[in-house]
């Protein structure tokens, strides 16, 4: 596996992969240079097919602080525009990665950090996490990593007014109770808890938990008939694979499956 300068991957022999952000000195905030390798990176996941999930976290005590604001101080407008870019490029790699995505919140998630978390399918946060979209308050702006967009169809218009336009600051059960944060645990539980979450992902078929993410996330983008026509595309061929015959088997045997993911 290729090595990274801002970023540590490991892979747990489970056909789970962790993506560890690893700039801690700057709260691994996102420099100009590192958003291009998570986004180069991220591109060289989507091309494995041993790959059943993706655990995302930062290093130290934060998840992210969103863009190196020191940094980004003394771009032209247009090299802003480029760093933006490719944060908005992360967040899609993340949602269309055919793998599911756990966004493993050890602490702060700031701006654009936390809506890389917004990108990912299921965010678990530490009891000492927080959580907010800054931009309207320190940048002169508003989020532009699409968490205005992604926001709303989790939490509700309402719910992302006071988020995006307050520029507060969340606690974990707050971030729980709005809505986008779907698991809170105690810190020194969050890596277990975590891992065995993506266990239980990695353990089904990965034919099929593929295909439930596609379909979920683009069910929410449409209407329901175009919604039920795309199930059935997406469901039907997988009564032909070897491990819709070996998840039937295993219920007649009264053994565990063991899906191969064709």
């Amino acid at each position: 596996m290729q090595s990274w300068k801002y970023l540590r991957l490991e892979e747990s022999g489970e056909h789970i992969v962790t993506l560890t952000f690893n700039r801690p000195e700057r709260r691994n905030a996102l420099s100009f240079d590192m958003a291009l390798e998570v986004e180069a990176c991220l591109r060289e996941l989507h091309e494995s097919r041993d790959l059943r999930v993706l655990i995302l976290t930062g290093e130290g005590t934060a998840f992210g602080s969103g863009a190196d604001l020191k940094e980004r101080a003394g771009f032209e407008p247009e090299r802003t525009r480029r760093h933006r870019e490719t944060a908005l490029r992360i967040v899609e790699l993340l949602e269309t990665l055919p793998a599911p995505v756990i966004a493993m919140v050890n602490g702060p998630a700031f701006a654009g950090s936390f809506e890389i978390a917004l990108g990912c399918d299921i965010r678990i946060a530490s009891e000492l996490a927080s959580f907010s979209l800054t931009e309207v308050r320190n940048a002169g702006s508003f989020p532009g990593a699409g968490g205005t967009i992604r926001l709303p169809k989790l939490v509700g218009r309402a719910r992302t007014n006071l988020i995006v336009l307050t520029g507060r600051r969340f606690s974990a059960e707050e971030a729980f109770a709005l809505g986008f944060v779907e698991m809170v645990v105690p810190h020194d539980r969050l890596a277990g808890e975590t891992m065995a979450i993506a266990r239980e992902i990695a353990g089904g078929s990965p034919l099929g938990v593929r295909a439930a993410k596609k379909l979920i996330r683009q069910s929410a983008e449409t209407d329901l008939s175009t919604a039920t026509a795309l199930s059935r595309a997406l469901r039907d061929p997988l009564d032909s694979t070897r491990d819709s015959a070996e998840g039937y088997a295993a219920w007649v045997e009264k053994r565990p499956p063991r899906f191969t993911g064709k």
